[in-house]
Formats: C-alpha cells, sequence, structure tokens
C-alpha cells in the first residue's frame, strides 16, 4: 500500500518529491532509498528525488535550485537563456540574492551567486510554474539591464545578442528597458544601444 501511496505522491508532484514531503504524507523515506536501488526513482540532490518514469523536466536544474536555495532567483545570461533570448548557454547557473546572504555550495550544478541590494533583488521578478514548482527568474528586460551592466566581467556580445532578439519580439518594450535601466542606474550608457538597434 505504501508503494501505491508514493507512486500517487510521485505523480501528485509531476515526478520531483522532497524527502519532507513523504514524511508528511505519513510514508517511511526508507521506501525513497529503495526505489533508487531499484531503479525507480533516481536522486537529483540530497533529500530529492525523481521518478525514473517521469518526463523529462524543463529547466530542471532550476526546479532542483529553487527547492534548495528559496531566496534564489534566476538572474544575467541564466534568466536570458530562460526567455529564449540569444544563444549562449552559461557554463553555471547564475543566481541573484540578496546582499550578506548564505551562499551554499554545490558540486553539481555549478553556480555563480551575485549579490544585490533590496531593490536590485525584488526588481523585475516573475514567478515561473515548472512542473508544479514556482521559480523566480527576472523578467527579459531586467536580464538584459543586468547583462549590460555585467559586460566588463561577462562580455558584452551576450547582452548584445540577447538585445538584438528582445527588440526582433512581438512583446519587446522600450519603456520597460528604460525603467530596468533606470533601477541599475545605466540609462545614459545603455541608451545608445537602444537607439542603434530599436
Amino acid at each position: 500500500m505504501s508503494i501505491q501511496n508514493l507512486e500517487q505522491l510521485f505523480e501528485q508532484n509531476k515526478g520531483v518529491l522532497e524527502r519532507q514531503q513523504v514524511i508528511d504524507a505519513g510514508l517511511r523515506p526508507h521506501l525513497l532509498s529503495q526505489w533508487v536501488e531499484e531503479g525507480r526513482a533516481e536522486r537529483l540532490q540530497k533529500g530529492i528525488y525523481r521518478a525514473i518514469d517521469s518526463e523529462d523536466i524543463e529547466h530542471e536544474t532550476l526546479v532542483e535550485l529553487s527547492l534548495k536555495i528559496p531566496n534564489a532567483i534566476v538572474c544575467i545570461h541564466s534568466a536570458l537563456n530562460f526567455h529564449d533570448l540569444g544563444t549562449v548557454i552559461p557554463s553555471a547557473v547564475q543566481l541573484a540574492i540578496p546582499n550578506h546572504s548564505w551562499a551554499p555550495k554545490f558540486e553539481y550544478p555549478p553556480v555563480d551567486y551575485y549579490y544585490y541590494s533590496d531593490n536590485q533583488y525584488n526588481y523585475g521578478v516573475e514567478s515561473h510554474a515548472i512542473s508544479g514548482r514556482t521559480v523566480k527568474v527576472h523578467s527579459p528586460e531586467k536580464a538584459i539591464v543586468d547583462s549590460f551592466y555585467y559586460r566588463k566581467k561577462l562580455g558584452k556580445d551576450v547582452f548584445l545578442e540577447a538585445l538584438k532578439d528582445y527588440l526582433q519580439g512581438a512583446n519587446r518594450s522600450i519603456p520597460k528597458l528604460i525603467d530596468a535601466a533606470k533601477v541599475r542606474r545605466v540609462t545614459k550608457t545603455i541608451t545608445p544601444y537602444l537607439e542603434a538597434l530599436a
């Protein structure tokens, strides 16, 4: 009966479970280990499991990290990648966290943390439902402006490619880009790029 209940619990949670969810449902957590041994589930990270027969999760890594770091927001190039702007896939997941926050280290996936002041951290946050989980991602406009802000560290090409893609899209909004630039205080330096490409 417990096995059937665990199957149902996996189904209800789109194939991904935290150990605590199993305990909260009144099931014995050792069932998860049993499933891993039987090849029916895999351990994604400590305390997080996925049923092998579940559908592949889009942006699975972001779901895992959102479970482990609830205050993290997908930012800069990782946010651009999420919004399908540009072609660069960052070598590490870029996450925004508040200044002075604790930043956990992982063997996998590689994570680059960016510490944001409150107004930078909270501006342009979108919540996206992915496989029944909520993942916080900076908006396209915020990600583009942040990519410009960090251009000396991360390279200008990614910013330019993402901006071109954004301006060719149906949902482009110059006012939103300007607002994001004002919050980041780069309005004067980014405006020539907007004028040249718009």
